[in-house]
């Protein structure tokens, strides 16, 4: 017969197992150098500007922040906190000795989850003094202060402002979950600038008003999404139409439905239901994207019932753009097989600007054996823009050779920027003789976020 002492370490050994179990198959990693995987960035027709969000609370771009894999499990926050425990100081200390100290992460694994379901209002900041050790990119971090925000609302949200790690997005999110009106009302009535709370970020730490409030939108978005991805994407079409937030914030939405579908299919099914617009280009965007980056093919059959719609033109050119950093002569047999007009030219423009980052000699000797055409047109707007980052005067005698005026004007905007980005040496001298109107030429000398400003 087993005595009381075997009949516990067997308790013990069993509670080990399905710890480990849980952890392994359950819960997210642990790695302190898991982060948000940030989506890569294109010069793409629509293309929302990036998040700008770093080491910091944020610096002066703001933007999108769609998100592929996400470090944060929220459906795994989310259960942890609907398994309430009761958790004494004692109990806190303990947990988090054992999250710190030990050596074995499914006891780690176990203790950060007991945590999160010992949280509440009052116990948040001695609970957050177990994990601030923590790298701020780290899952755990993120679930936690995801999890303040889902029981406290604004106060997790505020703390963060004299903090340097980025928690004040996650807890935006997880509040945005709970309790998604609120939080929609907050942002929406913020006045960051009349608000003495923001002033360790605006005033000592002089970040970007818009900066900041789009990354703080971009909580909320991401909060909202989970719970209602139809209710997210409404939302930010009218933030945005109130100048509140940016297109690529529609990413974060997209993101979070790309996630939960089967395939990109079913994805398309629901971007096509939103209110035709901005937003359901944006998502459609997005859709093609991802869609082309894993099926390149597929994508393009996809992408032809799209062929004329108006607003559509960014599915062309991701569509283009993946399929031609892979194999470039079929992307361009594509585009050349859809119907004469926009989406044709956006597709072969998205063609040969990933082309010329893949291969631009090949790229380029191709665009010499065009002939004259809206087409070489488009292509050479594609080509040059990318071009435009390794040789900026080579990339400004193709954007020269656009026969369409303002086309071609377009494409020398966008060559001289990154020229200006890349130095500058030497622009000013061709600007000097390039007979470029006024205007134009400041386009290309001023900053954005000047011209913001200004």
């Amino acid at each position: 017969v087993m005595n009381k002492s075997t009949i516990v370490h067997l308790g013990w050994g069993l509670v080990a197992v399905l710890a480990f179990l849980a952890g392994y198959f359950i819960l997210p990693s642990g790695r302190d150098d898991a982060g948000v995987a940030a989506r890569r960035g294109n010069s793409g027709p629509g293309s929302g500007a990036q998040d700008g969000i770093s080491n910091g609370k944020a610096d002066s771009a703001a933007g999108e922040s769609a998100t592929g894999s996400k470090s944060i499990e929220k459906d795994e926050v989310a259960r942890m906190l609907a398994e309430k425990i009761t958790l004494s100081e004692a109990d806190i200390g303990e947990l988090g000795q054992t999250f710190r100290k030990s050596s074995d992460p499914v006891a780690k694994r176990l203790a950060f989850s007991k945590l999160i379901q010992g949280l509440t209002a009052d116990n948040a900041l001695l609970i957050r003094e177990q994990i601030e050790h923590k790298d701020h990119r780290s899952a755990e971090f993120q679930e936690f202060h995801y999890a303040w925000g889902a029981v406290a609302g604004v106060d997790a949200v505020i703390f963060g402002v004299d903090t340097e790690e980025d928690d004040m997005k996650p807890a935006l999110a997880g509040w945005a979950g709970a309790s998604p009106q609120e939080a929609m009302a907050w942002i929406e009535g913020l006045n960051m600038e009349n608000d003495a709370r923001f002033d360790p970020l605006l005033k000592e730490r002089k970040l970007e008003v818009t900066g900041l409030r789009h990354h703080l939108m971009s909580g909320i978005v991401d909060g909202l999404a989970d719970a209602d991805p139809r209710q997210a994407a409404m939302f930010v079409e009218r933030m945005v139409a109130e100048g509140q937030a940016d297109p690529g914030h529609m990413h974060i939405v997209t993101g979070e439905v790309l996630r939960a579908a089967e395939n990109p299919l079913e994805a398309s099914s629901w971007a096509e239901g939103l209110p035709e617009g901005r937003m359901r280009n944006e998502a459609l965007g997005r859709i093609a994207d991802h869609f082309a980056e894993r099926e390149p093919a597929e994508a393009a059959q996809w992408a032809q019932g799209f062929a004329g719609q108006p607003g559509t033109e960014r599915i062309f050119w991701e569509v283009g753009a993946n399929w031609a950093g892979r194999d470039p002569q079929a992307a361009l047999e594509w585009v050349n097989d859809l119907p004469e007009g926009q989406s044709q030219q956006i597709g072969i423009r998205g063609s040969l600007n990933s082309w010329a980052r893949r291969d631009p000699t090949a790229a380029g000797e191709y665009l010499q054996e065009m002939a004259p055409s809206p087409m070489r047109d488009a292509a050479v707007a594609g080509y040059s823009t990318r071009v435009a980052w390794e040789d900026p005067a080579a990339a400004m005698s193709w954007a020269e050779s656009i026969a369409e005026s303002e086309r071609r004007q377009e494409a020398m905007v966008e060559v001289g920027r990154a020229w200006r980005h890349r130095g500058g040496q030497g622009l000013q001298e061709w600007l000097s003789g390039s007979n470029l109107p006024a205007e134009i030429q400041e386009n290309i000398l001023t900053p954005r976020d000047r011209r913001r400003r200004d």
